[in-house]
């Protein structure tokens, strides 16, 4: 299936699952093609042919990018580097998660619970060591019988009730002996992750950016926002303070301000982030595509993060 096929088929099959999706943009060097909420679950999606030509700059800044949304990132693709990809089973990037499209219309569509991943040595799944600890003792199996059934020797079962994971074939003799699921599946819409820590990946640096950016930013570091500038998005930021996050974009005017507008607006609804777009003069508008406007020379006078909120919600439902 040809990239673009692929993504239209993600985003059909995200939709009629009930989520809200961004609009489809081809962008060179884009670092995430897709966001897509439903309920708490909010996907930053990232869609590869062969999952090992992402980068681990490109994974650092899906993952920074997920963590201050409160999302999860997940990379869809057929293929690695030693062949295509199995269905149902959860591959890792740095740190991300990787599934076939079909992996993920399985589960989403059809209800599939997915336990399997991809590990060296094979395939995996994680156990309920609890469950199967209690389980064996409840049906008075001694360690050592365990272990014979399964195949393994005394000290791996032992590990196993101390949750240690097991490869896919061993698990499914354990729940034939015990004669009940003991698999936990892997949640990969990350709706269960409850042990972020409060750590934002290194960014791009400041000075890399061109002039105009580095002055916005400057001054809404003035203001009191920590900026987290991004390489592969279609904003150049994201602007932090106590409360907010922006989806923040500085550019000076031109034509082509008008694609990232929609670009950002659509992201921006479906995040439920502010963005905000700063340029360099009066256009005569308030906002471009529902993104909001904010001049250089107005953001020069602002004092705290509360006027800058107030300018965006005011500009964004203005109709000009």
């Amino acid at each position: 299936m040809e990239r673009a096929e692929l993504l239209q088929c993600i985003r059909d099959t995200l939709m009629y699952a009930g989520f809200y999706v961004s609009e489809l943009y081809i962008m060179r060097l884009m670092g995430f093609d897709l966001v897509a909420r439903k309920d708490n679950a909010l996907l930053i999606v990232k869609v590869l042919t062969n999952i090992d030509s992402l980068s681990e700059d490109v994974a650092n800044e899906l993952k920074t990018l997920s963590f201050l949304l409160h999302g999860s990132p997940m990379l869809i693709g057929e293929r690695d580097g030693s062949g295509p990809l199995e269905d149902n089973v959860v591959y890792y990037r740095f740190g991300i998660q990787a599934i076939t499209f079909n992996t993920l219309k399985n589960h989403l569509l059809d209800g599939m619970s997915i336990k399997a991943y991809a590990a060296p040595g094979g395939t995996y799944v994680n156990l309920d060591e609890k469950k199967l600890r209690r389980l064996r003792q409840e049906q008075n199996i001694s360690l050592g019988e365990f272990a014979r059934f399964v195949r393994v020797s005394r000290r791996t079962a032992r590990l196993y009730e101390e949750g240690m994971n097991a490869r896919f074939e061993i698990a499914l003799r354990i729940e034939k002996l015990l004669g009940s699921t003991i698999t936990i599946p892997i949640d990969i819409l990350g709706t269960k992750s409850t042990d972020r820590k409060d750590v934002v990946l290194p960014g791009r640096e400041i000075n890399s950016l061109k002039t105009f950016q580095r002055e916005i930013f400057s001054l809404l570091e003035k203001v009191g926002y920590k900026i987290i500038p991004m390489e592969r998005c279609p904003f150049e930021a994201l602007s932090k303070d106590r409360d907010q996050i922006l989806l923040t974009c500085a550019h000076r005017y031109s034509r082509k301000l008008f694609r990232k507008a929609q670009i950002v607006s659509s992201i921006s609804r479906i995040t439920e982030k502010h963005a905000v777009l700063f340029i360099d003069r009066e256009i005569g508008k308030t906002n471009i595509e529902g993104t909001p406007i904010i001049m250089k020379s107005e953001l020069k006078k602002i004092r705290d993060p509360e006027e800058v909120i107030d300018l965006i919600i005011e500009r964004k439902i203005k109709r000009t």
